[in-house]
């Protein structure tokens, strides 16, 4: 059903006593330059990643960068648009869960009309198995646009 596709917001209110939705529909745009790089120590030894960060700053897009995925993702809700992104390397090993936080924010993202993939494969998120309460991967998030652009650096040959 259509209306279970959707990504909504609710804020506490009444001294902390009562969920009200703040908003009954949250949409990414398709587009918007704003970019929140994750485990930047890997861009030290994964060039593809190097080369996607330095992209985005020649390419005046904002930072937005606080070291955790949800608030960075959630100013992506609020702002409508972007993109979040947590990439592994030889030396900087992946550590977001996929049961506890990857697959969670992912269906936020999806149902407001966003994208996600794995960091190495042109896979959605949701499409993994969790067959490891300890999996972790890295990710990409965000605006369709703006992740086919870390697509397109980080799955080139």
């Amino acid at each position: 059903d259509a209306q279970s596709d959707i990504t909504f917001e609710v804020t506490l209110v009444k001294d902390r006593s009562h969920w009200e939705v703040s908003r009954p529909e949250v949409i990414l745009k398709p587009a918007k330059k704003v970019f929140a790089p994750g485990n930047l120590r890997a861009t030290n030894d994964n060039a593809k990643y190097d080369a996607l960060v330095k992209h985005w700053i020649s390419d005046r897009y904002t930072l937005r960068y606080s070291g955790g995925m949800v608030p960075d993702v959630y100013h992506m809700f609020a702002k409508s648009g972007g993109v979040f992104s947590n990439v592994s390397s030889e030396k900087a090993k992946a550590k977001l869960r996929l049961l506890y936080e990857v697959a969670a924010m992912g269906l936020l993202v999806e149902c407001a009309g966003g994208v996600t993939t794995h960091e190495f494969e042109d896979k959605s998120v949701l499409d993994f198995v969790v067959d490891d309460l300890d999996r972790r991967m890295g990710v990409c998030f965000g605006s369709k646009d703006e992740v086919q652009k870390y697509k397109d650096f980080m799955f080139s040959k």
